[in-house]
């Protein structure tokens, strides 16, 4: 390997998220962020406007460990779930929570979703939250499902746009905690989840070299038209860290 090659290597690396090493921590510091909480309430509540059939067929993309598909499996009890996650570790913290759950109607997909694929309109609602800005191929992902939703479905999505700030965050949930009265929590989870943190420091350098997506408002909304959605709703979230959208498939 030549000396360019090395280095495009190592940078590579410095800049691109171990997600195995993410999933470790990720529900705990997920519990202590009243912000991520917000994200999924928005989700709920939107559910009774949408007029989803009883037996609704959802699909999220870049799943993770499976919260969102745990809360919409209370409010949609008769739903089949489709989980696609590229990281095996994700999935098997999935699949635990699913099975401690009862939860048998959820088929886990170990892939990325660009190799993803399913027939035309399999579902009735797609879920993408906070994983968008990480596909290489974010427009053939979004055309994709597109063409996976029937006609009326819904896509739910939120997506990082904006640059992180690691200090930002953990002072943020340090207040949260306070005010909760978890700071004794708060201070084992910070020093169990510090390859979270490690992470997420790798995330502002692949949004500072490209790797990451990031985008206004605006423009996130011109990539969902441009993949054939009809843009229903769309306005930042996340403590303004990202963009949420409601589509529709005409």
């Amino acid at each position: 390997m030549s000396a360019i090659e090395q280095e495009a290597a190592t940078t590579r690396k410095s800049d691109e998220m171990d997600w195995d090493a993410y999933a470790r921590s990720y529900d705990e510091m997920c519990a202590l962020n009243p912000a991520y909480q917000q994200n999924i309430e928005m989700l709920i509540r939107r559910l009774p406007q949408w007029n989803l059939p009883d037996d609704a067929r959802v699909c999220d993309l870049g799943a993770g460990t499976g919260n969102y598909i745990l809360q919409l499996s209370e409010h949609l009890p008769n739903a089949s779930f489709w989980h696609v996650d590229a990281d095996a570790r994700m999935i098997d913290i999935a699949n635990g929570k699913y099975h401690a759950a009862g939860l048998s109607r959820v088929t886990t997909l170990h892939r990325t979703a660009e190799e993803t694929t399913f027939p035309e309109q399999s579902f009735d609602l797609i879920i993408c939250i906070n994983a968008l800005y990480a596909f290489p191929d974010r427009g053939g992902v979004l055309r994709h499902a597109h063409g996976w939703l029937r006609n009326n479905g819904r896509l739910f999505i939120i997506d990082f746009g904006r640059r992180q700030s690691t200090l930002d965050w953990t002072f943020y949930l340090f207040r949260e905690s306070i005010k909760a009265n978890r700071v004794g929590r708060y201070a084992r989870a910070l020093i169990e989840a510090r390859e979270v943190i490690k992470q997420n420091i790798k995330t502002s350098k692949g949004q500072e070299s490209g790797r990451y997506w990031l985008h206004s408002t605006e423009a996130f909304k011109q990539s969902l038209s441009e993949a054939g959605f009809n843009v229903l709703e769309a306005s930042r979230c996340y403590r303004n860290y990202a963009d949420m959208a409601v589509c529709v498939k005409a």
